[in-house]
């Protein structure tokens, strides 16, 4: 190796550099309950609100992820029978009257506390890719969250796409989607190699190079810690489908047979490469003892949608909409909506029902209605293919409650998650 640095230990060449990747195989995928549930964005002010609804109550409904708020919040989700949390992963938020997702956890420090201070669910973190963080530095600190945690920990992959996160480390960015998603596949491979290696490695990649590396302790996770995405794009889900265990999923219209459809493309690309996926999707849920009260509830938020954030997070970050709806064009997302009055709409451009939608829940399936309607909202995505869910509530600490008091005994009656 040309490049070796000098003083460089001796360490073993590795000769992949790309996935398919699984040495020692995936992590086990099996649940011994139907549906999986995890608590989302506990970690960022706000979570998917993007509502002025939250400023009602900031502590209840913006501010839960501030310690002790958040640690309260975490024994109860356990508690309550989730199986894990999902933290969010944020460098910088969308602003407006809320100041949208602004204050946020960081992807270590929520990991190590998620763990200090529960037993049993999941710790399932989020790393960037693509902001020049050296391999070996995330091998190392989430194999000490996972040495912490006793094997519980779960790593989501997110190929970096927001140009304001690449400035704040230096970078111009984004890269083209094909470059981030080359770099993810490059970093994870190099991830599993650390993961896994009780010998110094030596790894020369296109993107990151490193010699001698070794992570010690390793994982105690076997054969490794989860890996998760959410991939939309044919592009991400290639990766996705090579390399990660567990898929968060959208389908364009919303509806069940959608991702049905979804699901069994993925199984099917997974399958190619001789792997196997856990199918997931995001929720945002508003529930009450009727379905009229909680009408209530979301005409209430979407009366109150933080205009101003969903601009910010439509110039940001609004081009992850064409993964999936090729339709949308330049002028709706990016720096080019001031040029074409997309941000003088009444909807900003994208319609009453994705403005709305982006609003309550940033895109995510959204399960309204009773404890009894929400139960069978589940109960649908899961016969839809949807194993696991992960739930961000307008008042995390009241959701939870009504998820382990109403909906969990609902699911059970019905045979479900026993």
């Amino acid at each position: 190796m040309p490049n070796r640095p000098p003083g460089a230990r001796p360490g073993t060449r590795a000769e992949l550099l790309r996935g398919p990747f699984d040495p020692g195989g995936q992590p086990e995928l099996h649940r011994d309950k139907h549906m999986h549930l995890s608590l989302f964005a506990w970690n960022v002010s706000s979570g998917l609100s993007a509502s002025k609804a939250v400023l009602s109550d900031p502590e209840r409904h913006q501010e839960f992820w501030k310690w002790p708020s958040a640690a309260k919040l975490l024994r109860a989700t356990e508690e309550a029978g989730f199986d894990s949390q999902l933290q969010y992963g944020m460098w910088s938020g969308y602003d407006g009257a809320t100041r949208w997702n602004n204050s946020q956890l960081d992807f270590a420090t929520a990991a190590t506390g998620s763990a200090a201070i529960t037993e049993r669910i999941g710790i399932y973190t989020t790393i960037h890719v693509g902001y020049q963080i050296p391999p070996l530095l995330l091998a190392k600190m989430t194999a000490s969250m996972d040495h912490l945690s006793g094997g519980r920990l779960g790593v989501n992959i997110v190929a970096g796409q927001n140009a304001v996160d690449y400035a704040q480390f230096g970078l111009v960015g984004p890269p083209s989607q094909q470059v981030r998603y080359a770099i993810a596949d490059e970093l994870v491979t190099a991830l599993k190699h650390l993961w896994s290696s009780e010998e110094p490695v030596d790894f020369e990649g296109e993107y990151f190079q490193f010699y001698g590396a070794q992570v010690d302790p390793l994982p105690a996770s076997r054969p490794r810690p989860l890996l998760i995405c959410a991939a939309g794009s044919d592009i991400g889900l290639d990766f996705a489908t090579r390399q990660c265990d567990a898929l968060f999923i959208t389908a364009d219209d919303k509806d069940l047979d959608g991702y049905a459809r979804r699901a069994a493309k993925i199984h099917a690309m997974a399958a190619e490469h001789g792997r196997k996926v856990r199918i997931c999707a995001m929720c945002y849920v508003v529930m009450d003892e009727t379905d009229a009260k909680a009408a209530e509830t979301t005409e209430w938020m979407r009366s109150q949608i933080d205009r101003d954030a969903l601009e910010v997070w439509l110039t940001r970050s609004g081009h992850i909409m064409n993964s999936e709806r090729q339709e949308v064009t330049e002028d709706q997302f990016g720096e080019g909506r001031a040029r074409s009055g997309a941000n003088q709409d009444p909807y900003l451009g994208i319609g009453k029902e994705h403005y709305e939608s982006l609003g309550m829940g940033m895109g995510a399936y959204q399960l309204f209605g009773s404890y009894e309607t929400v139960a069978d909202q589940l109960i649908d995505l899961y016969e839809s293919g949807v194993e696991q869910v992960a739930l961000c509530f307008f008042d995390p600490h009241k959701g939870v409650q009504q998820i382990r008091d109403h909906v969990l005994p609902l699911l059970r009656k019905r045979g479900y998650n026993l």
